[in-house]
């Protein structure tokens, strides 16, 4: 029989969204999954929508009594969670019919971690930021253009984050339960978890499976942090790609990455702008 797939939904005021992701579990073709959906206490009505949907045995609604945020959510889920694999839905998201089917098609070539491509939709002006993301990754980092495995991701991920959503994601629930869940900037929990997992085998499927909404109102539009909680949240990306080093060499590549980091200076007219962290400027001449 083939493995279970538990999906972890956090839900939090999303009761205009939800409907449409759980419909878009419902219509997987991989059917072997649990879908565990933890509601953090919402004031909507996201309630009402869920346990319309209870009757497929399948679903499961676990209720936090206050608001405990992202990291405490997905943990809990994950501690219900039946199934050898995790794949994550945001609640304003969608998974295409062949989601499933194509990440267990990859976890069967032994893969640890497949993410896959996504469709932006709704927000046309950061649809086009998202596209733009993509050009700059495969223009200096690595070639997203077919499926494949990726070796080196622990050279890649301190760079940037190239997996846009944590929709995009199934993991091995055996390497999860080893991670940390606390990231200095709570919106980028994902990166962090991809970050602590790099050294395992990550697979990309180059075919759009989820939809990804983009919209003022989500998760990550909501958690403002200052430029010094970004850069120290950097810094710990940093530090979970360097286990395989010596003292001396992490020395070394840590300091002259945080002299790229924390000072940028540039040209323009003849004048001279030196900036912290690439876009707070300090000085100009």
């Amino acid at each position: 029989m083939d493995e279970k797939i538990s999906i972890i939904m956090p839900s939090y005021n999303y009761a205009k969204y939800i409907r449409e992701a759980i419909r878009s579990v419902i219509n997987q073709t991989y059917t072997n999954w649990e879908l565990i959906i933890i509601d953090d206490a919402s004031t909507d009505h996201s309630l009402d929508i869920i346990e319309e949907y209870l009757h497929d045995t399948r679903i499961k609604l676990i209720i936090n009594d206050k608001n405990l945020g992202l990291a405490v959510t997905l943990k809990k889920g994950i501690e219900f969670a039946e199934g050898k694999w995790i794949a994550f839905l945001e609640c304003d998201d969608m998974f295409y019919p062949l989601s499933l089917e194509k990440k267990m098609e990859a976890a069967k070539n032994g893969a640890d971690v497949i993410f896959t491509a996504v469709e932006g939709f709704q927000d046309k002006q950061k649809i086009e930021k998202y596209k733009k993301h993509v050009e700059d990754i495969n223009k200096y980092i690595v070639k997203l253009n077919k499926s494949k495995f990726i070796p080196n991701f622990k050279d890649i991920v301190y760079k940037t984050n190239i997996i846009p959503t944590f929709s995009a994601l199934m993991i091995k629930k055996e390497l999860l339960q080893e991670c940390k869940f606390n990231p200095l900037c709570k919106s980028a929990l994902d990166y962090y978890l991809e970050a602590q997992l790099c050294f395992h085998k990550f697979y990309y499927i180059h075919e759009e499976l989820t939809r990804w909404r983009l919209h003022s109102d989500s998760y990550l539009n909501r958690d403002k942090n200052s430029w010094l909680i970004k850069f120290l949240f950097s810094i710990s990306i940093y530090k979970e790609t360097i286990k395989d080093k010596n003292a001396f060499t992490r020395f070394f590549v840590l300091t002259n990455w945080i002299r790229r980091k924390i000072i940028y200076i540039s040209t323009n007219n003849s004048r001279l702008k030196i900036s912290l962290f690439n876009n707070q400027i300090i000085f100009v001449i």
